[in-house]
Parts: structure tokens; C-alpha cells; sequence
């Protein structure tokens, strides 16, 4: 290989300005077609994060914007010996590499956007890589896996940056629940992939073998390296491979190229919002929803799926005995830490409202003669579609509505009392927008001058007060002097109707 093609650097460099650029074109076998272009395209594709959070970066060698390198092969050639010169992978520059990197490089703004958040997961890789002593290279394998899309799941079910099978993944500790997917958790994730590599190179100890292993399973390697009467390096027994594995290794060392020879092709990078070095980590005790944890430390909810997208229904199911850990941009901690106390709070005094109520009611079935078993009786009461706020409970609905938490519980086939913000309920009985309970009526209190003084009751929050009446919480807190969200049992607020 390292003279393959002396001749055509001699006969074909030329020097005008930009000397290595040449204008060289090779039109047949094509990958397009392949298992792996294929799932490369469906995966960036995919709209896994919004584009107005990614920012251009101007190219270093100062191309105009619409100039489109095109290198003969000396030059790749020589560029592709350098990895390997630096690298115990064996890096090799052949035709099929060539037609990956022309596949790859004619992607040119998902590779931009690739280059840009490589600066997000490579360090998390490299972390791991480094630790299980794999080569650092192999995290160019996520794009040949995933385009490095975090939320990335194949029709075969494998899922996630590095795209674990669900067996595959229990054996390196990646757990799936109906909350949580450790395959799509970038640090997990990473841990595991490094570990399984790890184990592949104890086996074949060729990394080029790893990657196909990683592709095809050990079964179809060992019955490769059977055929070959013994041999274990991949360039002498890759014709006996499966097809797609045969495009798999070449795929890895064009995305290499690409990666690290972006510029020179005048690929624009696309920096993604957050940097690896923005993110911090915290710990959740409780069982929350995005929306509510958005609520209190002001990220956006979008920002928080897109950093933890192993929480598959934006539900952190956090517990005293099972902390769970959460990515967070530096700037969001300190509000977590200063304000983790009041979530909590928050949430069992909600909690312990909704089991109070629940405690208080009777619910006693009435049994009906129905001579037409198919006939089914319709609630009583206007039907209305209540959308759920932060801090409500079924019980709260439930008494808004003059109805019970059973009523609502069957109306819309829930088996439990668990609700979210957002969730669309169906309630029959009197409309909450047009009548105001008896309850409320006893609790606030009107000076007739638009001011309100309202007596808290259990499970009251400043958002639910401040959202029933219409004003804002910092108005509650400015007209009361409160130093804190926390509220007691019996308080009185005062509320400005007109603020």
C-alpha cells in the first residue's frame, strides 16, 4: 500500500495556489445502497435536536463558502498513513475507503454538525476509552453507528450513540424500564461499548477484528477465521465475511478522515449550544417530570431531553435508595442546588394532599339492573377537557369539577393516580372556568378593591395560587415579603388582582 500509488503523485500534483487540491472522480460501485449509508442518512436526518442550536464556525483556511475540495488519491493516501502512524489501529487506504470518504464527505452539512458535537461526546468517550485502555480512535465508531444521535434506535432494535442490542446491553449493565433506557445515556453507554471492545480484543486481539465483531457478533468472526485456517487479522480474512461487514471497517476509517480532515475540505462546523465542558451532573431524589424540574431552575425542557435522553417518558424516577443522575448545563446548577429542597417539598406536600383526599372519600359502587349489557350509561354533567398544571393532583381536579378521583380515574382508564403536566383529562361535571367552588369562595376574602386575601390549604404552591387568581408568583412574593417559596398550612396571602 505504501507504493501503490507513488506514480500517481508524481504525475499528478499540481501547484495552483492550493497545490493538493485535484479534481478526481470515481463513479462506480457506489455506497449509497449499503446497510450503513443507509442508516447514516435515516439517522441524520432525524430531527433529534433543534438546528437553531447549532452555530456555524468559520472554516480555518479561509475557502469561500461555496468551494468544494476534491483530493487525488496520493493525498488521501498519505493522510490515511498518518493516522495509522499514530494509531494501534491499523489504519489502510484502498478504493472502497475512498468511495466512504467521498460518501461522507459529499454529506457536508450533517458532517459539519457531526465535527460539532463530537466536541460534546468525544471527551465522555475518550474518558472511557482511556480507562479500558481502547484506542481513543474508536470513537469514530459512533458515527458509523449512530451519525452520533443520542436518541438513534435501528429497526432491529438496537438503540442509542453506540447501538446496543437489549441483550447485549443487560450483559454490560444497561438496564431498560418503562422510565429509563441505559443505551441512550451518552456515559453508560460509553462505559459499556468500551468494556465490550475490550473483551473482543481479548479475543481476536486485532482491532480492526473488534470492529467487525462489533458488527457481525463473534459467531459469523470465528467461522471467518475457521475458513481461513486460523487467521486473525482482518484484511486477510475480510472476503470471508458477511457483505455488509466487508463495508464496515472501510466505513470506519472515512468517517476517521472526515473527522479529523473536515477543514480541509471546507466543511463548516456546526457547534452545538452546549460543550462537553458546560455540563455538570446532579443528583435527583425524587420522582419528577421535566416539565416540573424546567419549572423551578429555568432550563428549557428541550435542552433537558437532549442532554438526558435516557429518560424515555421525561420522567426522572429518583428515589432516596436509587439516585438519579441528571446532565445539566453549569449554569442551571447552582438554581438545582439552591432550589432542590423546595422541589422536593413541593412535591410531598402534593402528595400528601392527594392521599388525604383520596383518604376522605367513599367511593361505594351502585349496582344497576341493565337488561342490555351492551348499552353503556353516559356520565352526568358537562364534559370538559382539563389540561393538567404543575402541582395538580386527581383529588384537586377532582374538586374542582365537583366529581371523585375514582370517576376521573375510569373516565380516562387510568390504573393509577399518577398524572403529569400536560396530560389531557376528560371530567364531567361543573365546568372550573365557570363556577368557583365553595371551598375557594370560604378562603379568599375580596376588600373590594381588587385585592384578594387567600388562606393556604394543603398541597398549595405559589405557581397553583398565583395561576387560580391570574397574577404572577414574584407578585405573590412582593406583596407578602416572602423570603422563600415554602408556605404553611393556614397563611394568608394577600393578592393584587390587578398585578
Amino acid at each position: 500500500m505504501k507504493h501503490t500509488f507513488l506514480l500517481l503523485l508524481l504525475l499528478s500534483l499540481t501547484f495552483t495556489g492550493m497545490a493538493d487540491i485535484v479534481q478526481v472522480k470515481d463513479t462506480s460501485n457506489k455506497v449509497e445502497n449499503t446497510g450503513i449509508a443507509l442508516i447514516f442518512d435515516e439517522m441524520t436526518r432525524e430531527k433529534f435536536y433543534n438546528s437553531d442550536n447549532f452555530f456555524p464556525e468559520k472554516n480555518k483556511y479561509g475557502y469561500e463558502a461555496n468551494f468544494v475540495p476534491t483530493y487525488n488519491d496520493s493525498i488521501l493516501s498519505a493522510r490515511i498513513k498518518s493516522l495509522d502512524e499514530s494509531s494501534p489501529f491499523e489504519y489502510r487506504y484502498n478504493p472502497e475507503v475512498r468511495k466512504w470518504i467521498d460518501f461522507y464527505v459529499s454529506k457536508r452539512y450533517f458532517i459539519g454538525r457531526l465535527v460539532g458535537l463530537s466536541l460534546l461526546y468525544y471527551p465522555v468517550f475518550q474518558e472511557q476509552f482511556d480507562k479500558y485502555e481502547v484506542p481513543l480512535e474508536m470513537c469514530h465508531l459512533a458515527v458509523v453507528e449512530s451519525a452520533l444521535n443520542p436518541t438513534a434506535k435501528s429497526w432491529a432494535g438496537a438503540a442509542g450513540l453506540w447501538q446496543f442490542m437489549y441483550k447485549t446491553g443487560l450483559l454490560y449493565d444497561l438496564n431498560v424500564t418503562s422510565y429509563v433506557d441505559d443505551r441512550y445515556d451518552p456515559v453508560k453507554a460509553s462505559i459499556a461499548a468500551a468494556r465490550h471492545m475490550k473483551d473482543l480484543y481479548a479475543i481476536y486481539h486485532d482491532w480492526a477484528l473488534v470492529l467487525a465483531a462489533y458488527n457481525a457478533g463473534p459467531g459469523n468472526i470465528n467461522r471467518a477465521i475457521k475458513r481461513a485456517g486460523g487467521e486473525t487479522n482482518y484484511w486477510k480474512i475480510k472476503h470471508l465475511l458477511p457483505k455488509e461487514t466487508q463495508a464496515y471497517v472501510p466505513a470506519f476509517i472515512a468517517a476517521s478522515y472526515v473527522i479529523t480532515y473536515y477543514a480541509e475540505h471546507n466543511i463548516t462546523v456546526q457547534r452545538p449550544q452546549f460543550m462537553d465542558w458546560d455540563i455538570d451532573t446532579v443528583s435527583v431524589k425524587e420522582t419528577m417530570s421535566f416539565s416540573y424540574l424546567s419549572s423551578f431552575i429555568g432550563i428549557d425542557e428541550t435542552d433537558l431531553t437532549f442532554l438526558n435522553p435516557q429518560y424515555i417518558k421525561k420522567v426522572i424516577p429518583g428515589s432516596a435508595k436509587n439516585n438519579c443522575t441528571v446532565r445539566l448545563p453549569q449554569k442551571y446548577i447552582l438554581a438545582f442546588v439552591e432550589k432542590e429542597q423546595a422541589m422536593y417539598d413541593s412535591l410531598h406536600k402534593t402528595a400528601a394532599a392527594d392521599s388525604a383526599l383520596i383518604a376522605s372519600q367513599t367511593v361505594k359502587p351502585v349496582v344497576q339492573p341493565n337488561p342490555n349489557p351492551k348499552v353503556v350509561e353516559t356520565p352526568t354533567g358537562i364534559k370538559n377537557y382539563h389540561v393538567v398544571k404543575n402541582g395538580e393532583t386527581l383529588g384537586t381536579i377532582a374538586s374542582k369539577y365537583g366529581t371523585t378521583t375514582a370517576k376521573i380515574q375510569s373516565w380516562n382508564n387510568l390504573s393509577g393516580t399518577t398524572i403529569y403536566p400536560g396530560q389531557k383529562l376528560v371530567v364531567y361535571g361543573n365546568s372550573s372556568n365557570n363556577t368557583t367552588t365553595q371551598q375557594q369562595q370560604q378562603q379568599q376574602v375580596s376588600t373590594g378593591s381588587g385585592t384578594v386575601y387567600y388562606t393556604v390549604k394543603s398541597g398549595d404552591t405559589l405557581w397553583k395560587i398565583a395561576s387560580t387568581h391570574g397574577v404572577s408568583v414574584d407578585a405573590i412574593r412582593k406583596a407578602n415579603n416572602l423570603q422563600s417559596d415554602n408556605l404553611q398550612i393556614g397563611q394568608k396571602l394577600k393578592i393584587h388582582k390587578n398585578s
